[in-house]
């Protein structure tokens, strides 16, 4: 969907703005982003782009800003490896989906 792709690319230049990506060396980085929609999105009558919109430029630039800093550590990662559960695996574990 174009939101999602137009609010990546301003999350992306989010974190060049402030500093969390080094402006500098932008044309020598590459940022590999996965994004997952629930397909009956585009069956939405009333779906506001602007939430849409906003909501994933948000999460692009925290999630660059995360990883600039390293977060989570690699030992918190594998002190917690077992605990952190994706929503949906788990949703496929308890035959939800």
């Amino acid at each position: 969907m174009g939101t999602v792709q137009a609010a990546i690319a301003h999350g992306v230049l989010d974190a060049v703005r402030v500093g969390d990506l080094p402006k500098s060396q932008v044309n020598e980085l590459g940022i590999i982003c996965a994004v997952w929609l629930a397909p009956a999105i585009v069956d939405v009558a009333d779906l506001d782009h602007r939430v849409l919109f906003d909501i994933h430029r948000r999460g692009m630039a925290k999630a660059i800003a995360k990883a600039m800093r390293h977060e989570p550590s690699i030992d918190w990662l594998l002190e917690n490896q077992d605990k952190v559960v994706h929503q949906y695996f788990q949703m496929g574990l308890e035959g939800k989906i």
